[in-house]
């Protein structure tokens, strides 16, 4: 189901009160880029994979703006509440995780506070896409239940899902969900171990065959 968003906005705010940079500033556009994909799933399988690391051509990432990036399009400022332009977004908890972190906001400010000095992966990318003249609802629906069943479920990791539809702004590009994971488990109200199997070098092959497997059970 899509998330609704209140009209109220106001320039975004850390829970330590200080103003945070509208991804990255308000007066600053953002960056276009914050990861190297590791290209699409092989096959007939329409997706693709990617890593977003804790800092990417030596530019620190944060996930605050990991999540703007996906959910609020076209380098708009951050303000809170969030104002997503996306067609539809939903964040996926753990079944242990924190209720406050139902707020994609919280949730990153969480991952982002907890981040380890040597850490080196931020986030999992991965990226859904569906036909043009496929339903919407039954792709997000497909998407979602893959990110709650084999991510959130199965591997503790917290997900935020954005659904985009290029073709409503005159674009030719397939209507995609995107799966933003966080590289760590959340078990509690702390950040734990990372999600290995889709961290390694395997990781591609191994999301592929989670995202074919639900399909073949789903779809």
């Amino acid at each position: 189901m899509a998330r609704k968003v209140t009209n109220a906005a106001k320039p975004a705010a850390s829970d330590a009160g200080t103003a945070v940079p509208a991804a990255p500033g308000a007066s600053v556009p953002a960056a276009t880029r914050d990861y190297a994909s590791q290209g699409p799933f092989a096959g007939d399988l329409d997706g693709s994979f990617g890593i977003i690391p804790c800092t990417f051509k030596c530019r620190p990432n944060r996930m605050v703006d990991v999540v703007h990036r996906r959910l609020v399009q076209f380098g708009r400022p951050m303000v809170e509440p969030l104002a997503p332009t996306c067609t539809r977004f939903d964040v996926i908890l753990p079944p242990h995780a924190p209720d406050a972190c139902y707020d994609p906001l919280v949730l990153a400010r969480l991952i982002d506070a907890q981040r380890m000095p040597d850490q080196q992966d931020l986030a999992i990318l991965i990226t859904l896409r569906f036909e043009h003249h496929a339903l919407l609802h039954r792709g997000w629906e497909l998407a979602r239940g893959f990110a709650l069943r084999c991510l959130a479920t199965e591997r503790d990791t917290p997900v935020v899902a954005a659904m985009h539809v290029p073709q409503v702004a005159g674009r030719k590009l397939k209507p995609h969900v995107h799966l933003i994971a966080s590289s760590r488990r959340i078990l509690g109200s702390n950040c734990a171990d990372f999600v290995t199997d889709l961290l390694s070098a395997d990781a591609k092959a191994n999301a592929a065959k989670l995202w074919s497997d639900w399909c073949a059970a789903h779809a």
